[in-house]
Formats: C-alpha cells, sequence, structure tokens
C-alpha cells in the first residue's frame, strides 16, 4: 500500500501504511519467543523483507520525488548490505554479519523521516536537491559503506 499512496501523493497515508512495517520487525521476535523459528521462516522472511525494500525505495522514483541516478545507486547498496551478511553467515554460520552502521532498521526509519520532512517541506532544495534527494544520497552512501564495513568483517573473519 506504500508504494500506491505514494505514487497517489497521498503521503499520510503512506506514513500510516509504513507503520506496518513494525509488524514485520515484531513476528521475528514472538517467532523467537514461543520458539517457532524455522529456517524456511526466515529465508521467507529476508526475501519479503528484499520485495518491501524495492517497493519502497523506487516509489520515490516512480512518483517523481527522487531521481532514479539516486534511487538506483541506493538500491544496489541496500540489496548489498543485506547480500553480503547472508552470504558472509552462509561462509561461516559461527560468525555474525550483523555488523555495519547502516542496518535495514536505521535505513526505514530514515525513509520514514525523509518523507514526513519532505511533507512539510517540500520546497526546500539544497543544491538543486529536495530534501529526499539530499537524504536518499546520504542513505546511498552509508549503505555503501556499511557493505564495505561488511566485506573488511569477511577478509577478516573467513
Amino acid at each position: 500500500m506504500f508504494f500506491v499512496f505514494v505514487l497517489m501523493h497521498w503521503y499520510l497515508f503512506a506514513l500510516i501504511a509504513f507503520l506496518g512495517n513494525a509488524f514485520d520487525m515484531i513476528d521475528g521476535m514472538v517467532a523467537r519467543k514461543y520458539n517457532k523459528v524455522t529456517a524456511f521462516g526466515g529465508f521467507l522472511d529476508s526475501t519479503m523483507d528484499r520485495v518491501a525494500d524495492f517497493l519502497i525505495i523506487t516509489s520515490f522514483a516512480f512518483a517523481g520525488i527522487v531521481r532514479w541516478e539516486i534511487v538506483a545507486p541506493f538500491l544496489l547498496f541496500s540489496f548489498l548490505i543485506s547480500y553480503t551478511r547472508s552470504r558472509g553467515e552462509l561462509a561461516n554460520n559461527r560468525v555474525s554479519f550483523a555488523v555495519g552502521l547502516m542496518e535495514r532498521t536505521e535505513r526505514l526509519i530514515t525513509i520514514f523521516v525523509a518523507l514526513l520532512l519532505y511533507m512539510f517541506i517540500p520546497n526546500v532544495f539544497i543544491f538543486g536537491l529536495n530534501i529526499v534527494e539530499v537524504i536518499f544520497l546520504g542513505l546511498a552512501f552509508l549503505s555503501l559503506y556499511t557493505s564495505y564495513q561488511r566485506i573488511m568483517h569477511a577478509y577478516r573473519n573467513l
């Protein structure tokens, strides 16, 4: 729903739909608490997270809020973060790869704040970029840096 609401420029509804991501984070905690964790559940959750990330991030480009030249690298580096963790933990399941500055939760919170700011100050430009474009550039850089941190963690531990 977030994707559709952003495309329709119904930002308040998009933010409300976005809060549904909190439930995604809760389901893993509930599964662990009640000892209902399965390998397939973890696989499916991670796969659906990538679909959700794609829809959330690209909605800004499809809606004309953020240029594709900014969205594409941000999306790539976001996916690279999850790939490096998955591949690293597959290579050695005794080493955690939950390292780095910009985990998924931090990215989602920042995207939420970016849309909130855009609702209130859509006409603020910094070096010709709107507030969401500036934030997405920052997120792209931090995501690339996080990927680098995980690659270096793999280098030291594998």
